[in-house]
């Protein structure tokens, strides 16, 4: 079968792979770990066929038949997102994808990476998200969705034929437009489940508390691309409600992780992805760098992936969960002994205190950093207050004394990529 045929069954194949996967809570472990080994042993096998992974295989002294399940992938390299966009351009350069998928990444650590992805497996990464927002009692094939317009995937903008049917429908939201006519948009439409980036869920959320404009609340509400710190998910809460569903994936990779409202940990889809997180030392540890691999990419696939983000996990019930996500690694604060502050050390404290809505830190050198604040208004404490409460609280928790210098804003802007990171260390 063609690949050009294959896309125009795209809508079919998200409905046959949605229906092999686990879609109700509580999921069968036992079951999806089965499937996960089964999987990964199916993966290293065609893996190795391709020259890029051989050659990679090859430089450990490691054979297919030796990684029978998720952790002994740590027995292979580690894919950086500079291998694997070189990757990606070398196979683009060879013209027999023209049917596949050129979809590419915001660029949030430097250039975007386009990744190729073949139409059965593109189906199988939608699917999965489908499957997301199942778990969480929604039905995207007769809910309302609201979603962004994506600038980065091919299939972003595109209304299949079951949508004029009135399944899997779905409106598009512009997220450059001004905030009252996003607002007037989502009122318009009354989505039952909107997703969009959260820089932009907070511009409306920042507009509608102080305007006091009307906002149709969906019945579940994601924000993606960017880590959930806890004074943006007060904030979203309060103006879109409380059904808010934390996913945590790539364009690279698809959605990996599930968090819904405050459980204690994410749910890991285990069918599809094997995750393992490395600590400092280069071996498998509870707490460290997040290692991904997608399942599901076989046709090119992505195999120990680097994405950039520390995350902690914790036993529960016998299994490894991830209860923590930190964001990019290099988002901490740097001292000059070489030591640094993470988020986690700081993430507590900031969600217990409520007189301000927004926080970014700028730290410009190992003695100096810039807090850019948006006050709660609904609170009485000064900003005078704030400062010396965050300049107190703050100091106890770093390494070393850091002098903190105030903005005060309306909203905090996004950086050029439209994301919004906590911790932007410039040193």
């Amino acid at each position: 079968m063609s690949y050009s045929l294959d896309r125009k069954l795209l809508s079919v194949y998200i409905f046959l792979d949605l229906f092999k996967m686990q879609t109700k809570l509580p999921m069968n472990e036992v079951k999806a770990k089965k499937t996960q080994d089964k999987r990964v042993r199916k993966l290293v096998k065609k893996a190795y066929e391709i020259p890029f992974y051989k050659k990679r295989f090859d430089s450990v002294g490691i054979k297919p038949e030796d990684i029978k399940e998720a952790k002994d992938l740590a027995k292979l390299p580690l894919l950086t997102k500079d291998e694997l966009r070189e990757w990606m351009n070398e196979e683009d350069k060879k013209g027999i994808y023209s049917d596949w998928y050129h979809d590419k990444t915001s660029g949030s650590t430097g250039n975007p990476l386009m990744l190729l992805i073949s139409p059965k497996e593109k189906a199988y990464n939608m699917a999965n998200w489908f499957r997301v927002m199942l778990l969480c009692g929604y039905n995207p094939f007769f809910g309302k969705t609201m979603s962004p317009v994506s600038t980065h995937s091919q299939s972003g903008t595109q209304k299949t034929i079951l949508q004029k049917f009135g399944i899997l429908r779905r409106e598009f939201l512009n997220n450059n437009l001004p905030e009252s006519e996003i607002v007037e948009h989502i009122n318009s439409y009354k989505p039952d489940f909107l997703y969009t980036n959260k820089s932009t869920l907070l511009k409306i959320a920042l507009y509608v508390k102080n305007s006091g404009a009307e906002l149709h609340k969906p019945k579940w509400f994601c924000p993606t691309g960017e880590k959930l710190d806890e004074n943006s998910k007060k904030l979203l809460r309060e103006v879109f409600g409380e059904n808010l569903i934390d996913s945590y994936g790539t364009t690279e990779t698809g959605a990996v992780l599930t968090r819904f409202n405050d459980n204690e940990s994410y749910i890991t889809n285990t069918d599809s992805f094997a995750v393992n997180i490395y600590g400092d030392d280069g071996k498998l540890s509870d707490e460290g760098k997040i290692v991904i691999t997608p399942l599901y990419c076989t046709d090119l696939p992505i195999i120990n992936y680097v994405i950039g983000d520390r995350v902690k996990s914790e036993n529960i019930d016998g299994t490894q969960r991830i209860t923590e996500i930190q964001g990019r690694m290099n988002d901490y604060f740097k001292h000059s002994d070489g030591s640094v502050t993470t988020y986690f050390e700081i993430n507590k404290m900031l969600g217990e205190f409520d007189d301000v809505i927004q926080l970014r830190f700028i730290q410009k050198s190992f003695d100096s950093v810039t807090v850019q604040c948006v006050k709660n208004n609904e609170n009485n404490t000064s900003k005078e207050e704030i400062e010396r409460y965050l300049d107190t609280e703050l100091n106890k928790r770093f390494k070393e004394r850091i002098n903190l210098s105030f903005e005060w804003m309306d909203s905090i802007p996004p950086d050029v990529n439209g994301k919004l990171r906590v911790i932007v260390c410039e040193v």
